[in-house]
């Protein structure tokens, strides 16, 4: 079995929210279950800004979905963007 990078966008639900602290939820809950890459925060357009993750994980179907929703619970989270998956073995 392979592993894959995804690279997650995540746009918080208004501009009011702090990217930062978003941030630290995730990666404090991501990191029970998954290896966790780069992450970063971005400006999007406009003062908009938006969180970038990578998580590492298991190639199985249906996972990259399933984390996607994971993120999508959090609070102040309103969108939430696969950009890439890049398999890494």
């Amino acid at each position: 079995m392979g592993k894959v990078a995804v690279s997650f966008k995540i746009m918080p639900s208004d501009e009011t929210k702090d990217l930062s602290s978003i941030e630290k939820s995730l990666k404090t809950d991501l990191s029970r279950n998954f290896a966790l890459g780069k992450s970063s925060i971005e400006e999007l357009a406009f003062g908009i800004k938006v969180l970038k993750i990578i998580v590492i994980m298991g190639d199985e179907g249906g996972l990259v979905d399933s984390v996607e929703q994971r993120i999508r619970s959090f609070q102040d989270i309103g969108e939430v963007e696969v950009e890439e998956v890049s398999l890494i073995s």
